[in-house]
């Protein structure tokens, strides 16, 4: 008998291996049930126990060879009516069998949907003495604890298959165990009319009401998104400005599992003439020469990492960084410089889309560009130039010198000082640098 159950509901939800309902001897009859409009049907398993479940659409039986969604696999409603011996408080064998089949169907660990369920206890409709005036309830509690001891929890437990998005990995399956919404009640039908004790053409007596409906917002509420960062954020220092929009680092969404929330960003700016000329480099690389103008470099808790990051599209050139420049430094024509990096997680440091934005009444220039979060780290200003063009930009030097560098053979500096200690600058790297604090000469 149980077995037969169990095929019944398989074939009656078009599930996976399931084929045909014809197969199976039931008595159906299609009704309406009293708390819901869904069409459903009722099928008596054995002489006793009714198991209602909703009726197929004819568009459902024309295309049962077609494979179903889960959604549509799993009913959004089923019933079941079990049953009691009199005076009993425990269910019947027939009935241990049908919870048994109910169980199997919607706690389904490929079961999407997310279940309440109402429990409604019945006495046997006789008069209440001191032996039947608690058989109800018990009848009902009994129910309960099967669904319960299932997990072996006081509490009915279920696990439903669901998946949150994380910006690095796309949609992500896992279950969410959640604690099943239930109503508990238990009724006396003694002094009931017939017609009380009638429900979608079934008898109460002696048995205990079960419905089990589909409902994720009373199950749930609400998902959690997590945004990194958590709004729009904007560094700023002396010379420099960086926008990072909400969300663009990383995010989760749609998940119900609570995650402490964190994402630290940390901002530095190297861009006045003393800061960058005391530990003076050119812009990182192999092959070109690329005259450095200042940087700024932002580290976050939160940052996608380029090598691991199987949804590297998700991130979009979002984060935007301005740097007004001074009024000499418009004929260098800087560029922002951001790591570029190769399939094998490798970079390189290459120039960004450039943008000067010109301010009418200053003639102020302020340079703009747009970075995603891989990318968001050292960002530097500079200017590319050839081999044979650094002795325009640079002074010989010393090694240990302050701001000497190690270039083309030999150390370089981007200044040098007069016998006044005045800063002595060449023309062409007056222009890439930011003013200092006193007076320049120009060679």
């Amino acid at each position: 008998m149980k077995k037969l159950i169990i095929l019944f509901l398989l074939v009656f939800t078009n599930f996976a291996f399931s084929q045909s309902t014809k197969n199976i001897t039931t008595n159906k009859k299609t009704t309406k049930t009293n708390s819901d409009s869904i069409p459903m049907v009722a099928n008596k398993i054995d002489g006793c126990n009714v198991i209602l479940m909703p009726k197929q659409s004819k568009k459902n039986n024309r295309n049962s060879n077609k494979k179903l969604s889960l959604e549509q696999a799993f009913p959004s409603r089923v019933e079941a009516y079990i049953c009691f011996d009199n005076g009993s408080t425990y269910y019947t064998k027939g009935g241990l069998n049908t919870l048994d089949s109910i169980y199997l169907l919607t706690f389904n660990n490929k079961n999407p949907r997310f279940y309440k369920m109402t429990i409604v206890g019945y006495d046997d409709g006789q008069a209440i003495n001191e032996q039947n005036s608690s058989l109800a309830r018990e009848r009902a509690v009994m129910v309960f604890k099967y669904f319960a001891s299932r997990e072996e929890t006081e509490y009915i437990i279920k696990r439903t298959p669901s998946s949150y998005t994380q910006s690095c990995v796309g949609n992500v399956p896992y279950y969410i165990k959640y604690k099943m919404p239930f109503d508990f009640k238990w009724i006396n039908l003694y002094q009931k009319t017939e017609e009380e004790r009638m429900e979608n053409g079934i008898s109460l007596a002696s048995k205990v009401h079960i419905i089990i409906e589909d409902d994720p917002e009373g199950c749930l509420g609400e998902y959690y998104d997590y945004d990194y960062p958590s709004q729009d954020t904007t560094l700023s220092g002396n010379s420099a400005s960086v926008l990072i929009p909400k969300g663009s680092l990383e995010y989760i969404h749609h998940t119900k599992d609570t995650i402490s929330y964190s994402c630290d960003i940390n901002y530095k700016e190297v861009m006045s003439f003393e800061d960058l000329t005391s530990n003076y480099s050119l812009v990182p690389h192999k092959k070109q020469y690329i005259v450095n103008g200042g940087y700024i470099v932002v580290k976050a808790s939160h940052q996608p990492d380029y090598g691991k990051c199987e949804t590297k599209e998700e991130f979009l050139p979002v984060i935007k960084i301005d740097v007004p420049i001074e009024m000499q430094q418009n004929a260098a024509r800087l560029k922002f410089y951001a790591k570029s990096y190769k399939p094998d997680g490798s970079f390189i440091y290459k120039p960004v889309a450039t943008k000067a934005i010109k301010d009418k009444d200053t003639k102020q220039q302020t340079l703009e560009c747009f970075i995603d979060a891989f990318q968001l780290d050292t960002i530097y200003l500079g200017k590319k130039i050839e081999e044979g063009e650094m002795s325009d930009y640079f002074f010989p030097a010393k090694e240990g010198e302050p701001g000497a560098f190690e270039a083309v053979g030999g150390w370089l500096k981007p200044y040098k000082l007069s016998k006044k200690g005045t800063y002595v600058l060449k023309k062409n790297m007056k222009a890439v640098l930011r003013k200092p604090n006193g007076d320049i000469i120009e060679e």
